[in-house]
């Protein structure tokens, strides 16, 4: 039997995941217990896994993950899938990968989602590896017989708070840890677990008194060396990552909130990528939030227009009619809220964005490196920007790489007409 290999590439319309991938590839980006790319992973169990990229995210990309970037390799002997990541099934039963061609092409209607070839085939291969150039985007253009496949695409950030609730579901019972009734951990006796057969706790969790777990609409994930400290309430379906910490509030159902965050007050139908602290009260629904995001207290977005109209999201270069009642804000990596902001349904803050409350509703739209509020912004300066994400990588015990700062740089240079544009007032 061929070893399998699988390739990820962007697949197009990186720029409607603005701001959030910026940084990241989309199938980086969190849904469910898990990224993208890792339940084509989980469901495929190829030998070797290889990422396409945008060539400025090759090097801070293989230093994250520790797998090979922008990289061609000999695929000779092996069985190859090239992976649009952003590819979701609704049901994985529904796929078998046996049932497919070994040559094919795979589609969701005119969407190609998928390529699978025989990496022996050097007629076959050769235009492919001439059409996969560092960063390319979409799928080679190679003669394939097609095969209808089922499932849908997330196109939009706000796919992936509509499809967070269904990816739990589907990921709670390929989660490896033990449900309550084997947990060797720390639950205190005056925690009240709702539906334990719908609770995994990974090692090494605490929850701690008066915490109440309620797996009654969906189940609940928690990871290893998570914290759920008194008076937290958390509604399934819900994944708190490992490493975590929840101080008090209400979690409510549809949230992930991924590793290594700090989170209180008021959460309803977020993703959290990561490395994000919202450790004081306030509301946040909708939402997608980054890596490295610090919240003031008492930040609190929109999620809902008072008309029940549907949300126009803005992004660079044109305006997104959602067509959904319920849109939060998305906010990039590195960003960051003083006290009191309050952040407007449908908004987008940039990369090493910094807006501060106290000047009413914030933009709708805040560019890369942008600093302020009310109607007073300027622009981030560059090196005090990477010394404050150096800053907060060291009280997570993480390193801020020579390839973070160049990726800090390149950012930087890129967004400038962009955010001169917005501080000029032409963007507002």
């Amino acid at each position: 039997m061929k070893q399998r290999t699988l390739i990820f590439v962007e697949g197009p319309g990186v720029d409607k995941f603005w701001p959030l991938c910026v940084s990241r590839p989309p199938y980086l980006l969190r849904c469910g217990a898990t990224q993208l790319y890792e339940k084509w992973v989980r469901r495929l169990q190829p030998e070797s896994t290889y990422f396409i990229t945008r060539p400025y995210l090759t090097a801070v990309l293989g230093h994250r993950t520790s797998l090979p970037v922008n990289l061609i390799d000999n695929w000779e002997d092996r069985e190859v899938w090239i992976l649009d990541g952003r590819w979701l099934l609704s049901d994985e039963a529904a796929f078998d990968p046996a049932t497919i061609p070994e040559t094919a092409r795979l589609q969701i209607a005119e969407r190609t989602v998928a390529l699978r070839f025989d990496g022996s085939d050097r007629n076959l291969v050769r235009p492919i590896v001439e059409a996969l150039p560092a960063g390319n985007s979409d799928f080679p253009e190679v003669s394939l017989d097609t095969y209808s496949v089922s499932g849908e695409t997330v196109e939009y950030l706000w796919d992936i708070v509509d499809n967070n609730w269904a990816q739990i579901e589907l990921d709670f019972p390929r989660t490896s840890y033990p449900d309550v009734a084997r947990f060797p951990g720390a639950i205190d006796r005056a925690a009240v677990i709702q539906h334990p057969e719908r609770v995994l706790i990974g090692p090494n969790s605490e929850i701690g008194p008066q915490v109440v777990l309620n797996a009654r609409r969906g189940p609940i994930i928690i990871g290893r060396d998570v914290v759920i400290n008194p008076h937290t309430y958390v509604e399934g379906p819900a994944v708190i990552d490992d490493h975590t910490q929840l101080h008090g509030g209400k979690i409510r159902g549809g949230t992930t909130i991924g590793p290594v965050c700090r989170v209180g007050g008021e959460v309803e139908a977020c993703v959290f990528q990561g490395y994000a602290n919202k450790y004081h009260d306030g509301f946040l629904g909708h939402c997608v939030i980054g890596e490295w995001v610090n919240f003031g207290a008492m930040t609190t977005n929109s999620d809902l227009k008072n008309n029940y109209r549907p949300v126009r999201v803005s992004l660079p270069g044109e305006v997104v009619d959602t067509g959904r009642i319920k849109v939060g804000t998305y906010l990039a990596d590195h960003s960051k809220t003083g006290i009191g902001t309050l952040l407007p349904t449908g908004g987008t803050v940039g990369f090493a964005g910094n807006v501060f409350g106290g000047g009413g509703v914030t933009p709708k739209i805040i560019p890369e490196f942008t600093w302020g509020g009310g109607g007073d912004f300027a622009e981030y300066r560059l090196a005090e920007a990477k010394a404050t994400a150096a800053r907060a990588c060291r009280r997570r015990n993480v390193d801020f790489t020579k390839d973070d700062a160049r990726l800090f740089e390149m950012i930087f240079r890129e967004s400038a007409t962009f955010r001169g544009r917005f501080l000029a007032g032409d963007d507002r």
